[in-house]
């Protein structure tokens, strides 16, 4: 920087200026490259420069890690849970008898939930399925959830969550979920609305290279906490729009998972159109299906007859490719805030228990809680799960 003023006066020597110029121009280019070099290290600090490329890199970039664009959001002030890592429970899991509790992994101010693992484990549950999302834009960029903008940050709730249901002898599963926004708008709000990924997105080569980069960060955080399941991406057929993209790169990310994560790797599909008829799913240690279709909820007769024939698909996609369990992934809400009835509920708990290993109960909201539906619902849950 001084022997840039320096040249630059020596420069201005040879035109004939007082010494007052002089004096007045250098005190210019010296507070000019003051302010550059403040600005520069400026970004630098809030990480929105990247060696070489000057391009985006943002808060909780690690080597080898995921990016995460954006400022950090007032809530990365917060404290981080700094517990020891817990142990999970000593009993072993013979038959699922789960939650899915997706949005449990953030705070109860942005998920209107609370978890109660005491009241849980008096339903008879003895596994939670939680779900952290993450963002991808059209460049495929990818940046951690709002309430846990770093690898830090989310590594510390999981340990807390974990915490929290080991006390009660519930083990956790963890299904990566990912969500599209256009362009990631920096700021503390990280503003706009989430939406399934364009098609002509998820065809693109390369295009989920950063989000594997997640996949495997969580992977890492799965084993830390023990976790007796981790599913690399919730859904992949309906996230690609086609179940030979969803197979090719849940094979090809599999190897990549099972590097850092020794538990049982799980594939939590949908599946009730026949997609595993054309998917490899070997590798995988549980296989999720959702054997349920909407347009039969209320006839009961024949959801059944539809609820057998979706299962025994299931199975047989599953000795088809060498996995061990096959589980109903995901049941129970219908949409709006509503709950499918509680007749509804026996049918999957009672062809589950007969065929599969293990069933993914939506948690019935507060408001349904309250109801005579919610309590009716609660009462099935109970009923089947202490047979089992």
């Amino acid at each position: 920087m001084m022997k840039i003023i320096t040249d630059k006066l020596t420069a201005l020597k040879k035109i004939k200026l007082s010494k007052l110029h002089l004096i007045l121009i250098a005190l210019g280019l010296l507070v000019l490259l003051g302010t550059i070099s403040a600005i520069y290290l400026q970004k630098r600090q809030q990480g929105f420069l990247r060696e070489g490329s000057g391009q985006p890199q943002g808060w909780g970039q690690r080597p080898g890690g995921a990016q995460d664009l954006g400022e950090p959001p007032s809530t990365s002030l917060k404290p981080r849970w700094s517990g020891s890592i817990p142990k999970p429970p000593k009993e072993k899991i013979t038959y699922y008898k789960g939650i899915w509790g997706a949005t449990w992994i953030y705070p109860e101010e942005h998920s209107n939930l609370k978890p109660e693992p005491e009241k849980y484990r008096g339903w008879g549950v003895n596994i939670i399925n939680i779900s952290p999302g993450f963002e991808i834009n059209k460049n495929g960029e990818v940046r951690y959830p709002l309430d846990f903008p770093t690898y830090e940050d989310m590594d510390a709730r999981i340990g807390e969550i974990a915490e929290m249901f080991y006390k009660e002898d519930i083990y956790l599963a963890m299904t990566i979920q990912v969500h599209y926004k256009e362009e990631f708008v920096r700021g503390a709000e990280w503003g706009g609305e989430t939406a399934y990924i364009p098609k002509e997105k998820t065809q693109i080569p390369g295009y989920f290279k950063n989000f594997d980069n997640i996949v495997v960060d969580m992977a890492k955080i799965a084993q830390k906490y023990h976790l007796e399941l981790f599913s690399p991406l919730g859904e992949p057929e309906n996230v690609f729009y086609d179940p030979k993209l969803a197979s090719d790169w849940s094979q090809q990310v599999l190897p990549k998972v099972k590097k850092y994560y020794k538990g049982k790797v799980y594939y939590k599909g949908d599946l009730h159109k026949g997609e595993g008829d054309n998917m490899n799913f070997r590798g995988y240690d549980v296989l999720g299906i959702m054997p349920h279709p909407a347009e039969l909820a209320y006839n009961f007769k024949a959801l059944r007859e539809k609820v057998v024939i979706n299962m025994d698909k299931g199975l047989a996609w599953a000795k088809r490719d060498g996995v061990n369990e096959v589980v109903v992934a995901e049941h129970g809400y219908e949409g709006g805030g509503k709950m499918w009835p509680a007749e509804n509920f026996d049918i999957l708990l009672e062809e589950s228990s007969k065929r599969l290993n293990g069933i993914f109960l939506s948690d019935p909201f507060p408001t349904v809680l309250k109801t005579k539906q919610g309590e009716q619902i609660i009462s099935v849950m109970k009923r089947w799960f202490s047979s089992k």
